[in-house]
């Protein structure tokens, strides 16, 4: 088993054993539950973008930074665009973050203090951890940003600007809609499946022609692995959010109507 369920003080979290062993760091992929928003946010929201209350939003994220014993203006939260930038940062930043209205979709840092956060409802959170040189990253990777192969070109940042060896990077591929009820149109498939190894990633549906149900966590894991890391250092959490609403935020199995819940790794000071 490479996740568990953990009660961080009042807030649910999925952690990662492979993460937790090292002190230096802290993360977690956020469950929806022990937050203050009202339907359909209920109740652990942490996006300003969806229609939420602001005042609630906030609370949220204090929560969740208590919850850790962090400051809540750590939280480095992008304009997530479905694209391939990657935010580096390596040097120290003032006394907050001052990036949420930034178009980006991945980061990177060897700063401590710094909680690289991923706003989710169904796209994949991957969370990267060089354990030799205390370097991590997080991304977001949406069908789009997967077929830009931005958790790949996230791992070469770390290689080519942070000296990271692949055999010391560990990814962590966090709760997103699977291969069960994640159904995508022609567009999708022609932008995916024009390689033949990545055709095994879509089975048509028996229902509706044109239409394939595609994984998008492995379509990720598999951009990972040709950057040379190797398999025993992937961990998946293989937990489908459409699948468990009660859980997690879903934009497909809430028909649009819903919040994110956020995922983070930070290194400690």
């Amino acid at each position: 088993m490479h996740f568990a369920f953990r009660d961080q003080g009042p807030v649910t979290t999925l952690l990662c054993p492979a993460l937790e062993r090292y002190d230096f760091i802290h993360h977690a992929f956020c469950t929806r539950h022990t937050g203050v928003s009202d339907f359909p946010f209920s109740s652990l929201n942490i996006s300003l973008h969806v229609g939420d209350d602001e005042e609630k939003v906030l609370h949220n994220r204090d929560l969740i930074a208590d919850a850790f014993q962090m400051n809540a203006q750590r939280f480095l939260i992008i304009d997530q665009v479905h694209g391939d930038k990657i935010l580096v940062l390596d040097e120290p930043l003032g006394s907050h973050a001052p990036y949420e209205s930034a178009a980006f979709d991945a980061m990177v840092t060897d700063q401590p203090d710094l909680a690289l956060s991923i706003k989710t409802a169904d796209c994949v959170p991957i969370l990267l951890l060089d354990k030799t040189q205390r370097v991590i990253g997080a991304v977001h990777a949406g069908w789009q940003g997967t077929t830009l192969k931005i958790a790949a070109k996230t791992v070469d940042i770390l290689v080519k600007q942070f000296n990271s060896k692949p055999e010391d990077i560990l990814a962590v591929i966090g709760p997103a809609i699977g291969p069960c009820c994640y159904e995508v149109d022609t567009r999708v498939y022609n932008a995916m499946a024009h390689d033949e190894k990545q055709k095994h990633l879509f089975g048509r549906s028996t229902k509706n022609p044109g239409k394939w149900m595609f994984d998008l966590p492995l379509a990720n894991k598999l951009h990972i692995l040709s950057m040379g890391i190797p398999e025993e250092n992937i961990f998946t959490s293989d937990l489908c959010t459409a699948c468990q609403t009660d859980m997690f935020f879903s934009h497909r199995g809430e028909r649009g109507q819903t919040g994110r819940q956020l995922n983070f790794i930070m290194l400690k000071k």
